[in-house]
């Protein structure tokens, strides 16, 4: 008999419910960052990407995402119901109400139930996976990716310990908070330091606590371990560490070269400045004329471990080509702790083609 009315509450649920993607559920309104659906019961299909149990304790929630092309996310809350027997990359039907929860991590759209009828169409993960949706550090801050499990590869740019990290591949800067506290005592994460490149997977949630409800965003890493790995350090090769800035410019062939010709055809238009500095250090690559004066900042930023490659044709930051002569390419190293640097330089001259 109770098999029979839960049966008949499901039914009763889903006929009154919106079939919707869980990226309809996650459209908002951009005067205030809410779901339109806000109250409303839907029914959705998706994928678990962070099983319960992982960010809240009790197992009363867990995230999901579309399927397909819909990658969109979403938290889905058991209010009251334990939902603990579901496991990652599991497919599941879950029928309940959308809510925009509004505490003090800002607003947060989930589908809440209240029993076991929300769940429905369980079907079990041959494999305990699911592939993040890759993007720059710049671009996860937008209300439209709450929820998607997103990876991202940059450069650490602050610090809060033990809990936070923000990130940098360029093109902005995203946090990553240890919410779940799932990388406490992981050495890997304690031992990141200013520089370092690191490759994060993770839910985005935000910290926002006023309307609208559309800035503060982070990630939240599900663990370090299998099945998630959601914290990757490349391994630096032994030979390619330095104690000091090293420069050199090469040809095509690997051979130290003291003049090129930018407008000429082939394989002397350009060189391949190779350059590297301390590990963590901050590198920056700047060309200088002949009168000691900066014409060019070529790169700036951090390195973890390893020499890197600039192709260089002859052109500043801006695109502009400088004048055929004798300059000095530099490369600085920074130590972020002492602001000590030391420095490498090599002559070039631009040449230009015979008429």
């Amino acid at each position: 008999m109770k098999i029979l009315w839960a049966w008949l509450f499901l039914s009763l649920l889903a006929s009154r419910a919106l079939a919707l993607t869980v990226c309809e559920v996650q459209q908002y309104d951009p005067a205030t960052g809410l779901s339109p659906y806000d109250g409303s019961t839907v029914t959705v299909t998706g994928v678990i990407t962070v099983p319960a149990g992982i960010y809240v304790p009790s197992q009363t929630s867990m995230y999901l995402r579309g399927l397909g092309d819909d990658v969109c996310g979403i938290n889905i809350f058991a209010f009251g119901q334990a939902v603990g027997g579901l496991g990652l990359g599991d497919t599941v039907t879950v029928t309940g109400e959308v809510e925009e929860y509004i505490g003090g991590s800002g607003a947060t759209t989930e589908i809440m139930f209240s029993d076991a009828s929300g769940l429905s169409n369980i079907r079990r993960a041959a494999v305990p996976h699911v592939e993040p949706v890759d993007f720059l550090t710049g671009q996860v801050g937008r209300e439209e990716n709450e929820g998607k499990l997103v990876r991202v590869t940059g450069r650490v740019v602050g610090k809060e310990p033990p809990d936070g990290i923000t990130l940098d591949d360029g093109s902005g800067r995203i946090e990553v908070y240890d919410f779940g506290e799932v990388f406490q005592g992981d050495s890997t994460w304690q031992s990141l330091g200013w520089g370092d490149e690191v490759t994060i997977s993770g839910i985005v949630n935000q910290y926002d606590p006023s309307i609208p409800y559309l800035s503060d965003y982070q990630i939240w890493p599900r663990g370090a371990g299998p099945p998630f790995n959601d914290i990757e350090v490349p391994q630096c090769v032994p030979d390619t560490l330095t104690a000091e800035a090293i420069l050199e410019i090469l040809d095509a062939n690997d051979d130290e070269v003291a003049i090129f010709c930018p407008d000429c055809p082939g394989k002397d238009s350009r060189v391949r400045i190779r350059f590297n500095g301390p590990h963590s250090s901050r590198v920056k690559l700047q060309v200088f004329d002949g009168y000691g004066r900066e014409v060019a900042t070529l790169s700036d930023y951090y390195v973890s471990c390893g020499a890197r490659i600039y192709e260089w044709d002859g052109r500043n930051e801006i695109n502009e080509r400088l004048p055929m002569g004798l300059y000095h390419v530099v490369v600085t190293a920074t130590e972020p702790g002492t602001g000590d640097d030391s420095r490498s330089r090599a002559p070039i001259v631009i040449g230009r083609r015979l008429k």
